[in-house]
């Protein structure tokens, strides 16, 4: 019988396959390493978005923020006018009784009658005088009680000196029309 050396045959069979499996082994270990890269770009990509995503956030954030603090900074300085403008009023309204006060003074005063002190504030008001006679202290004081500008006028204070004058105090509330 004839006799044939497969030895070499299969030797050859043996590398060719050892030669596919490692070339499929190679072959996964490059598919791995190239999904690992695109897993890993992707992962960076998202990564890089975030943080563009957030740096506008902030951006906006900090833009809100300043937003914010110049409408607080307006809303008082509005509140700080707005106290102005009612003080100022105020002030003009007190000025206006003061005035129209003033100015019936002129009118009802008695000749022999000299105010010396007139003291006032948001709801009294006290005058200090001297008169030559008593009934015109009382006359005053009368005159006074019949303004609309004041109400419960009153004589709190009369003394005569030695030198024969009326040291008088009259007090006084602001009327409500006043």
């Amino acid at each position: 019988m004839y006799q044939v050396n497969l030895l070499p045959w299969r030797r050859r069979a043996q590398r060719r396959r050892c030669a596919f499996w490692l070339r499929i082994f190679v072959l996964q270990l490059a598919l791995m390493l190239v999904a690992m890269v695109v897993v890993f770009g992707l992962m960076s990509h998202q990564q890089t978005q975030r943080h563009e995503a957030l740096s506008t956030l902030s951006r906006q954030q900090a833009a809100l923020a300043e937003r914010y603090q110049q409408l607080q900074q307006a809303m008082a300085r509005l509140a700080r006018l707005t106290a102005q403008v009612d003080q100022q009023e105020k002030n003009q309204a007190h000025n206006r009784r003061y005035l129209q006060l003033l100015q019936q003074f002129a009118v009802i005063l008695p000749a022999p009658m000299w105010l010396t002190s007139f003291e006032s504030n948001a709801e009294h008001i006290t005058l200090r005088g001297l008169s030559r006679r008593y009934g015109a202290v009382v006359q005053f004081e009368r005159q006074l009680a019949a303004l609309p500008l004041l109400q419960r006028c009153r004589l709190a204070d009369v003394v005569q000196r030695q030198d024969g004058l009326f040291s008088f105090t009259l007090m006084a509330q602001w009327g409500l029309n006043g």
